[in-house]
């Protein structure tokens, strides 16, 4: 028999806690791993499972005496006996007259302890456990839809076989506003068919979502690169985008914009799925700075011009400049020439940026030291 798992654990609560801490852990591990909403479905049966025994007072009982919530699973002795072996009939049991839960049935049914025919004569008796109704198992199968039908929410036909039967049914799926990538729709009862009576199983539709030409997705947010020019860069622009739900979005690119920068348009994104949810996530706007690739007379002088009047050494980074003036009048006797040291040199030709050619000089002629007390190491 498996063992039961430690149920307290699976939802994070004390082996004393109340019936509203119980609750309140548990609607938190449901939000995270449901499986509508991408969670993990594995775990989220585990929380279920715990939160069914824990929330029932009868259950809970049962299993913090016995480990199990299960009364057929109960073992002789582990109730009210406490004689010799806990079994006033020895330590071999019933021989086969069912747990404790079977034996109180009876006495309901007015059968009697041991049923309408038994024998102690170790032969098999007429009583037999009546086997219980089994739900049916699950049916998974996958469905793609359009960025824009996970966006706004749609319907979607599929046909599968039908509960019981070789013959075909088409049914119509609901996709939600916002679905996500992963996300799963549940038809309960389009599983497979029950076992003695069992209720059917249930159709899993596990959501994917097909490449869009400008958006992805990340949960509820909405992902767009924005190509740019460099003047628009440097000097800062508006431009005007296409929202994922039909309108249109100006935003403001600020001067000295680097690629990479990520503008936010708040509520522009797919709405927000899950119990407590609300509202939508945002627009996330990847600025990326193109650099033309071949320039005409006008932008190469226009550029040449931008250089020549330029007087930043941006690999040195901000205050790169002062720096190494600093360095160069302490450190002047010991670091060499920047024009005349062939270390330097060698540094320089072999391409390392010059906030590191001095440092990097230090190892090719062998005078690498430690950084003094004023910090003055590049």
């Amino acid at each position: 028999m498996a063992q039961t798992p430690d149920y307290y654990k699976t939802l994070g609560v004390p082996r004393d806690a109340d019936a509203d801490t119980i609750k309140k852990a548990f609607r938190k591990l449901a939000r995270k791993y449901h499986p509508d909403a991408g969670g993990d479905e594995a775990k989220f049966k585990e929380i279920n499972e715990a939160y069914e025994v824990l929330s029932d007072d009868k259950k809970r009982k049962l299993y913090d005496q016995y480990g199990t919530a299960n009364e057929h699973q109960i073992p002789f002795g582990g109730g009210g006996w406490q004689g010799q072996g806990g079994n006033p009939f020895g330590g071999s049991g019933f021989a086969g007259f069912g747990s404790w839960a079977d034996i109180l049935e009876s006495i309901r049914n007015g059968e009697g302890a041991f049923g309408t025919e038994w024998n102690f004569g170790g032969k098999p008796h007429a009583y037999q456990a009546q086997p219980r109704p089994q739900k049916g198992a699950d049916k998974k199968v996958n469905m793609t839809v359009s960025f824009e039908e996970a966006f706004k929410g749609c319907e979607k036909k599929v046909r599968i076989g039908k509960a019981g039967s070789t013959e075909k049914e088409t049914l119509t799926i609901k996709i939600p506003a916002g679905a996500v990538e992963g996300g799963r729709v549940r038809l309960r009862g389009k599983g497979a068919p029950g076992v003695q009576g069992g209720a059917a199983g249930d159709l899993l539709v596990t959501i994917h979502i097909a490449d869009h030409p400008l958006y992805t997705r990340e949960k509820a947010d909405v992902l767009m690169k924005v190509p740019i020019t460099f003047a628009e860069a440097a000097l800062g622009t508006k431009v005007v985008v296409p929202a994922p739900d039909g309108t249109k979005v100006s935003i403001k690119v600020p001067a000295g914009c680097q690629s990479g920068t990520v503008l936010k348009v708040k509520g522009k994104g797919a709405p927000r799925l899950g119990k407590d949810a609300s509202g939508f996530g945002d627009l996330l706007l990847n600025i990326a700075v193109e650099v033309p690739q071949t320039l005409n007379e006008k932008q190469k002088e226009a550029l040449e011009a931008f250089q020549a009047a330029t007087t930043d050494k941006v690999r040195l980074g901000n205050g790169g400049q002062k720096q190494t003036a600093v360095h160069d009048q302490c450190c002047s006797r010991t670091c060499g020439s920047p024009s005349s040291d062939p270390a330097y040199l060698r540094a320089e030709r072999l391409g390392f940026p010059a906030a590191y050619q001095r440092k990097y000089a230090y190892v090719f002629a062998g005078r690498y030291r430690a950084p003094s007390a004023h910090q003055c190491l590049d």
